[in-house]
């Protein structure tokens, strides 16, 4: 019952990501012009990178409802990933490039906000694609594994070491200027993402270098001489992801603190309530990370228990922000701010 619910909704998430691509496609085909100044914008130009984003999530999810519905082709899913690792190398470089580039005219007079986070979503996402796509190939096709662990670890790289910059002018400015405006600190969540992805990418990824890479008297299909240390990269992965946990744990509290002090003034702005999406992103985020983790640690009951209240919780957000948006288009009030 569960998977057929999921996948209904992964098909309906697929209807609406090509509906959105298609509208943009026709805005820019239509009015060529608005390209450039969509690049530029100081808000617009950094969520540009939502589309390999986006396509990195159908990937996770498509293999997973794919195996469930109909089965699934693993040279499919392979280029499909190669496909995925161009797009987010190409949007990952490309958009910094042009946010360092725009003139003054379009630059923020304040300082960087944690939104600035989201040019790296598809570079942190590599880590938890490749994982997914070397789930389904077999233990026997060594080569094809090593290159797509080692593209999936040194994209994943890339993304958590940019948005570790990124995040100390985060840090920086809450030391010297203290919480932003009410209705700007949902975007704190944000600061939890990178971490808490690249924490769940590096323990899924462990769990794979066992299964790839084993010790010669374990190893599958009689070829073990091609690579062994998958004990060893299984270790490292784990101790990378409880290193990465732990700052997307603390960027979480932080927000979370900094959030619930201003609940009330928080329940009372218009199209704001958008930016309360974040949170759940981050919910999220931690969930995927904790669930691997618990995983690599055969599920310890009590903290299986308070990863299940986050899950909860996380749909209980989610419901609360879908009233809040119906609320806000019956009203007029989310579409009656600036």
């Amino acid at each position: 019952m569960l998977t057929r619910v999921g996948s209904i909704v992964y098909i309906i998430s697929l209807i609406l990501f090509l509906i959105t691509l298609l509208a943009h496609l026709v805005r820019f085909v239509v009015r060529p012009s608005l390209v450039p100044g969509s690049m530029v914008h100081p808000i617009e130009g950094q969520h540009v990178s939502s589309f390999p984003a986006a396509l990195g999530i159908l990937i996770l999810n498509g293999a997973t409802y794919a195996e469930k519905m109909h089965g699934y082709s693993p040279r499919a899913i392979r280029s499909f990933f190669w496909i995925y690792i161009v797009l987010s190398l190409l949007f990952g470089i490309a958009s910094p490039l042009i946010q360092f580039s725009k003139g003054p005219q379009n630059r923020r007079s304040r300082d960087l906000t944690p939104a600035a986070l989201t040019s790296t979503l598809p570079l942190l996402l590599a880590g938890p694609t490749a994982a997914v796509v070397l789930a389904h190939l077999k233990p026997t096709h060594h080569h094809a594994a090593l290159g797509i662990m080692a593209f999936g670890v040194a994209t994943q790289g890339m993304g958590i070491l940019l948005s570790l910059l990124y995040q100390a002018n985060v840090l920086e400015r809450l030391h010297r200027e203290g919480f932003p405006p009410t209705k700007e600190r949902p975007a704190l969540f944000l600061a939890s993402i990178p971490s808490a992805l690249t924490s769940w990418a590096c323990t899924s990824l462990a769990q794979q270098a066992l299964r790839h890479f084993p010790s010669k008297a374990t190893a599958p299909g009689g070829n073990p001489g091609f690579i062994v240390g998958g004990v060893a990269l299984s270790y490292v992965g784990v101790a990378l992801g409880l290193v990465f946990w732990g700052l997307a744990v603390w960027w979480f509290l932080v927000a979370a603190v900094g959030n619930i002090g201003n609940l009330g003034e928080l329940m009372m702005l218009g199209s704001e309530v958008l930016e309360g999406f974040m949170v759940v992103f981050a919910h999220a985020a931690v969930f995927l990370a904790n669930n691997e983790l618990l995983k690599a640690f055969e599920w310890p009951k009590a903290l299986t228990v308070v990863n299940e209240v986050l899950g909860v919780a996380t749909v209980v957000v989610w419901g609360a922000l879908m009233c809040g948006c119906v609320l806000g288009l019956v009203t007029g009030r989310l579409l009656g701010d600036d």
